[in-house]
C-alpha cells in the first residue's frame, strides 16, 4: 500500500499496537487483526512476473493458496506439481519450518479467523468454508495455535475492535 493510500484507520492501529503494553496480549493481537484487514481489503495478489516455473516453493505457496479450501494431501500437490513428495516435504521442513498439514492449517485458519472477524457466520459454516474435514479438527487446531475456541476469539476480536475504535467506526 503506497504511503499516500494508507487510511488513517490503519495509521491509528499501528500507534495504539506500539502503545499498548507487552502484557496486554489479546489487545496486542487484536490491533494486529485489525490492521491485517483493513490492509487486506487493500491489496491485490499478482502473478510475480519472471518467476521461474522451476521455483518450488512459489509454486508451493500459490498451489496451496488456491487449493486450502478443498481437500488436498501431499501427495497429491507432489503429483499436481511434477515433484515427489519427498521434495516437497523438504521444502516444507527447510522454507516453512513446519510441515504440509501443519502448513496448510495455518493457512486455513487465517482464513477462518478472517471469516470470524468480519461476518457473523456460523462456525460450523466457517470451518467448512476454510476447508477443514470436520468441526472437530477445526476446534483441535484452532485451539492449538490460538489458544482459545473459535467462539472465544470471535467474542475476543469484537469486543478488541470495540475497544480499539473508542466508539468510532474502524
Amino acid at each position: 500500500i503506497r504511503r499516500e493510500n494508507v487510511p488513517a484507520d490503519i495509521v491509528s492501529a499501528v500507534h495504539r499496537l506500539f502503545e499498548s503494553k507487552k502484557e496486554e496480549r489479546a489487545v496486542r493481537q487484536a490491533y494486529v487483526q485489525i490492521l491485517f484487514a483493513k490492509a487486506m481489503t487493500r491489496l491485490e495478489l499478482e502473478e510475480e512476473s519472471g518467476q521461474e516455473d522451476a521455483d518450488i516453493v512459489y509454486q508451493c505457496v500459490c498451489y496451496i493458496s488456491e487449493h486450502f479450501r478443498e481437500t488436498i494431501t501431499m501427495p497429491e500437490m507432489a503429483k499436481a506439481l511434477g515433484v515427489g513428495r519427498y521434495v516437497l516435504s523438504r521444502v516444507f521442513s527447510g522454507t516453512f519450518h513446519r510441515n504440509f498439514n501443519q502448513y496448510l492449517n495455518e493457512t486455513r485458519l487465517n482464513y477462518a479467523c478472517s471469516l470470524l472477524m468480519h461476518t457473523d457466520r456460523p462456525v460450523t459454516e466457517v470451518c467448512m468454508e476454510a476447508g477443514f474435514e470436520s468441526q472437530r479438527t477445526f476446534n483441535r487446531v484452532f485451539r492449538q495455535f490460538c489458544h482459545m475456541t473459535p467462539r472465544e476469539y470471535r467474542r475476543e476480536m469484537a469486543a478488541a475492535n470495540r475497544s480499539a475504535a473508542g466508539g468510532r467506526n474502524l
